[in-house]
């Protein structure tokens, strides 16, 4: 009996026919050599037994991963971290018989694609052996579909939700973890996991033996995001961090766009072009893998404003240059019952200058009321009770121009596409000659359309410049004073906090769940159309400069006075926040007026006391 072997193991080769392979004592104890040293080295297991290669980084996260039980990978997209998942997976349930392993996502679109697209399409077509090692792959049911093996392992994917309770596993893997809730985490997929259930543990010389028992293996997969106390994620990377320093069995690995280049996987002219038409922080988050931390100075956090990134229906404006001018154009978004829309203009005169433009955002101002039953009070069933404006960003444009002339047709454009009720101008400086240009009858050559002039609602001084007097009054005009900013600021803060502003989702979200729905884009996509791709992509883009913008913009508050002053840094700018705020606190404005009707109601408010209270929106 070798020193590697127990007396089980010695005799294991007469357990065997004759005629079998292992049979033979050598060839027995090499199988069992070999098992140990591929359990230990999966990487070489994946090119020497599975015939598939791999990149130099894709080695060193195999190679962790089989030798940990808590493994955090934070990696950059396309960093092949579905085929990570995929080629560990299949890995540990060949090695280790009896395997259950479990892998999770936020989606279960999401989830099944492990299986479809990288196990059956990708591994199993690239490697004879995989395919003799699984013996089927099924639908589980609705929520679930599975892999299983010939040696009884079995690999599982399922959605991050309510309905994947009852799983077990030995080796449970959260794919983009940070988009799973902390508390199904928590509540239904930590409680899966067990030890593995070896059948030789059941044997009297090995059972009450505690070093062979097999740890459940935890792995969390994800791209990088906001460094946020709402972000879960990053307490468990720092903590992951932390053991693997203390010479625990837990990894902490992070990619960047640098090994997708070193290895081929994109090339430098790809990653340009991806920088090229994403926004800065779209950038950083995706392909350099930052972890972005809030400014301790900031007087809007990362959390505030991604927290409200609900919204999944942007405006498209008319654009003659994807599609034809004798077609027929319908705003995309229909009007509700008493919206009103708002388009805010922060308006900037040097064309060309980096870090001044001018920036249009459209708005929609959407009423929601309550209905309080007051059966019991009056007889007379129910009271609705107006809650103001859900406030609604659909729509952020951005442009150099400089020329006022371009700029108030490109205004008016903008009016007329969203079907607008408002205009809300920034008039300082040379802002209030385009006030001017809107009190006349325009005539736009591009588009062969006439406008009728429109006046100023809130400045006599203003208003007089226009000698129409049918033109409508509908422009909100704002020489904004240090006590007005404040307040603009507080109040885009509070609508924040308070979640009643809505941005538009981000943007690998809106291209993953998105923008695939719309047949225009997706052929676009296909057809490598730039143009069509851009347009459709665009208001998400800004959603995301917007957002980057504001989160880094820094404060100081004025001690006599209580004052908040909000600046830039450096070369930052503040433009699309100035025009979103701007028409936030517009809305305001109209909120004041519609809640001042409450105090016409005869019923007494007092008596709601104690009554249900039902919130009802307007149909979207």
């Amino acid at each position: 009996m070798n020193s590697f072997e127990d007396k089980n193991q010695a005799v294991l080769h007469t357990k065997f026919p004759n005629t079998h392979f292992l049979s033979n004592k050598k060839n027995c104890q090499h199988a069992l050599m070999w098992n140990t040293f591929f359990r230990r080295n999966l990487h070489l297991f994946v090119e020497m037994y599975l015939g598939i290669k791999l990149h130099w980084y894709q080695k060193i996260i195999l190679y962790f991963m089989g030798n940990s039980n808590m493994i955090a990978i934070i990696a950059s997209r396309a960093a092949s971290k579905s085929f990570i998942i995929a080629v560990y997976s299949v890995c540990r349930c060949i090695l280790r018989p009896y395997s259950k392993i479990v892998c999770s996502s936020a989606t279960l679109k999401q989830a099944n694609l492990i299986v479809t697209d990288k196990i059956q399409n990708e591994l199993m077509s690239w490697s004879p052996m995989l395919r003799k090692e699984i013996l089927e792959i099924k639908k589980i049911n609705s929520n679930a579909m599975q892999v299983v093996f010939r040696n009884h392992s079995t690999f599982t994917v399922c959605a991050a939700s309510e309905n994947s309770r009852g799983y077990r596993s030995h080796c449970l893997i959260r794919e983009e973890c940070r988009m799973i809730e902390k508390n199904i985490d928590d509540s239904v997929l930590s409680p899966m996991q067990t030890t593995r259930p070896a059948p030789y543990m059941l044997d009297d010389f090995y059972k009450n033996n505690k070093d062979l028992l097999e740890e459940p293996v935890d792995i969390y997969i994800s791209s990088s995001y906001y460094d946020t106390p709402e972000v879960w994620m990053w307490g468990l990377v720092d903590s992951v961090a932390k053991d693997m320093m203390n010479g625990l069995p837990s990894t902490l690995l992070a990619f960047d766009e640098a090994a997708i280049l070193s290895a081929g996987i994109k090339t430098r002219k790809q990653l340009i072009q991806e920088k090229k038409k994403q926004d800065p922080l779209t950038w950083k988050l995706e392909f350099l893998n930052e972890r972005i931390c809030e400014n301790t100075s900031a007087f809007f956090t990362y959390s505030m404003l991604t927290e409200n990134q609900k919204c999944k229906q942007p405006f498209y404006p008319k654009d003659y240059s994807i599609m034809s001018m004798d077609k027929k154009w319908k705003c995309n978004i229909p009007k509700q019952d008493g919206e009103i829309r708002i388009v805010a203009c922060d308006i900037a005169f040097v064309a060309g200058k980096q870090n001044d433009n001018s920036i249009y955002t459209c708005l929609r101002a959407i009423p929601e009321v309550m209905t309080v039953d007051t059966s019991t009070v009056d007889g007379k069933g129910g009271l609705e009770l107006k809650q103001g404006y859900r406030r609604e960003v659909s729509y952020i444009e951005s442009n150099q121009m400089g020329d006022t002339t371009l700029q108030t047709l490109r205004i008016r454009e903008l009016f007329e596409d969203f079907n607008a009720d408002y205009i809300v101008l920034d008039c300082r400086n040379g802002g209030v000659q385009i006030l001017y240009n809107l009190g006349k009858t325009l005539y736009n050559e591009s588009r062969r359309q006439e406008y009728e002039p429109l006046k100023c609602m809130n400045n006599a001084e203003y208003a007089k410049a226009v000698n129409n007097k049918f033109a409508k009054e509908c422009i909100y005009a704002i020489n904004a004073s240090q006590q007005l900013n404040s307040d603009i600021a507080q109040s885009f803060r509070r609508a924040l906090i308070e979640k009643r502003i809505e941005l538009l989702l981000n943007y690998s979200s809106a291209k993953n769940e998105l923008l695939p729905d719309i047949k225009e884009y997706a052929s676009a996509v296909i057809d490598g159309n730039a143009n069509v791709m851009t347009f459709y992509e665009k208001p998400f883009v800004e959603t995301q400069l917007l957002i980057k913008e504001t989160a880094e913009l820094v404060y100081e508050k004025a001690a006599q006075t209580g004052v908040i002053k909000i600046s830039e840094q450096g070369n930052n700018t503040k433009d699309r926040y100035t025009s979103c705020s701007y028409g936030n606190y517009f809305i305001d404005q109209l909120e004041i007026d519609l809640l001042g009707e409450r105090k016409r109601q005869t019923f007494d408010i007092s008596r709601l006391s104690g009554l249900s209270r039902k919130p009802k929106l307007y149909k979207r």
